[in-house]
């Protein structure tokens, strides 16, 4: 590390047109070394990481670019290197940048690298020190119940990895709200009728609810369809008011699309009928108030196991700490998206509900898709 240092401070490395770095030689003033960054490892063409690559991560030369790079990325100074332009397709065998489009596979763009002449399907996650699988994995085991720090404690015993909590959670924050706009842009075959109910959750700096003697508490409101358990929103409020009723029932408008309910199943509480004024009235749809899981024939069954499932995974959780948080986003998507049910004889919601290609959707898939459609509106 103390020998990449020097060789960083003496401020004479340089990038080449195809991504790569030269470092000079301690030894030899008049030579140099080529590093490069492949994934996430530095490879070096000197004699030591050549004849020792199985048994060290990088040279002092990978070092000394590490950190070279580092001081334009993360202290962003000009310029900033070729290989992390957003722009650039880093080929999978050679790490040079110099590839071009070269037609389809399995319709995905496949490049060509001008400089070896691998032909290859770029990462769905650029400059990432992880895998694509393994991020999808995190999201898809968080979402499924287990804790930050679980997951990485079982990634990193079973995989030989060296991942940290915080890094799930960057994901979360980072890829929900990708996929949450994917998602939602989806038009669902909804039926004629939703159910609306909210619970609580525990949040930093909520209100504090004396009658029942729970303190930092928020409100999740859940709209589901009634026939294809298509959850349409899932949004956080401060208070149980109409307020934080007219906000699900926007939200879920908005991913229903053109689809408008007939009916609208909801407990008691005097938010909801307040809140159906602010629907148009000639498409408000009726509103069956007072349901409850006790009264077969007016009963609200499905979304309470919605709300059974979200108080099993909150306690899990221990809390929220944000009202902006994606959690909320990333379970409803998960639960429409990922999670099979009984009751829909092993089909998800969005399968049910005619949502994409028809087939079980992953997080890998989601976050393709959801990468695929980016690419596509930036052209």
């Amino acid at each position: 590390m103390t020998k990449g240092t020097l060789i960083a401070e003496q401020g004479r490395i340089s990038e080449n047109e195809d991504g790569s770095f030269s470092v000079p030689s301690q030894t030899r003033p008049d030579a140099s070394y080529q590093v490069r960054l492949l994934g996430s490892m530095w490879v070096c063409n000197c004699p030591d990481f050549e004849n020792r690559a199985d048994q060290i991560e990088t040279c002092k030369h990978g070092i000394a670019a590490r950190l070279w790079v580092a001081s334009r990325v993360e202290l962003q100074e000009k310029p900033r290197p070729k290989v992390f332009a957003e722009d650039a397709t880093q080929c999978v065998k050679c790490g040079s940048i110099r590839a071009i489009r070269f037609g389809t596979r399995g319709g995905k763009q496949t490049f060509r690298c001008n400089d070896c002449g691998a032909r290859f399907t770029p990462s769905l996650i650029k400059k990432s020190r992880y895998s694509p699988e393994t991020i999808t994995l995190t999201l898809d085991l968080y979402f499924s119940g287990m804790s930050y720090n679980k997951i990485a404690r079982v990634l990193n015993d079973n995989l030989d990895l060296k991942m940290g909590a915080a890094s799930i959670y960057r994901w979360v924050k980072q890829y929900v709200p990708m996929v949450s706009e994917y998602v939602n842009g989806l038009t669902p075959q909804l039926s004629e009728t939703w159910q609306a109910n909210e619970v609580f959750v525990k949040m930093k700096g909520g209100e504090d609810i004396k009658a029942r003697k729970m303190k930092n508490m928020a409100y999740l409101w859940n709209v589901m369809d009634r026939k294809t358990r298509f959850l349409l929103a899932s949004r956080l409020s401060q208070h149980r008011n109409v307020n934080g009723a007219v906000g699900a029932f926007n939200a879920a408008r908005r991913v229903a699309h053109d689809s408008k309910p007939e009916k609208i199943f909801a407990d008691g509480l005097n938010a909801y009928p307040q809140a159906m004024e602010y629907w148009e009235s000639e498409s408000r749809p009726e509103l069956v108030a007072r349901m409850g899981v006790g009264k077969p024939h007016a009963n609200n069954n499905r979304i309470e196991r919605l709300n059974g499932t979200v108080r099993e995974r909150v306690k899990v959780q221990r809390g929220w700490k944000t009202m902006r948080t994606p959690i909320a986003e990333g379970q409803r998507i998960h639960y429409n998206f990922v999670k099979p049910h009984m009751a829909l004889e092993g089909q998800t919601p969005a399968q049910s509900a005619q949502v994409g290609s028809g087939q079980k959707d992953t997080w890998a898939s989601l976050l393709r898709s959801a990468l695929a459609r980016s690419e596509v509106g930036s052209r």
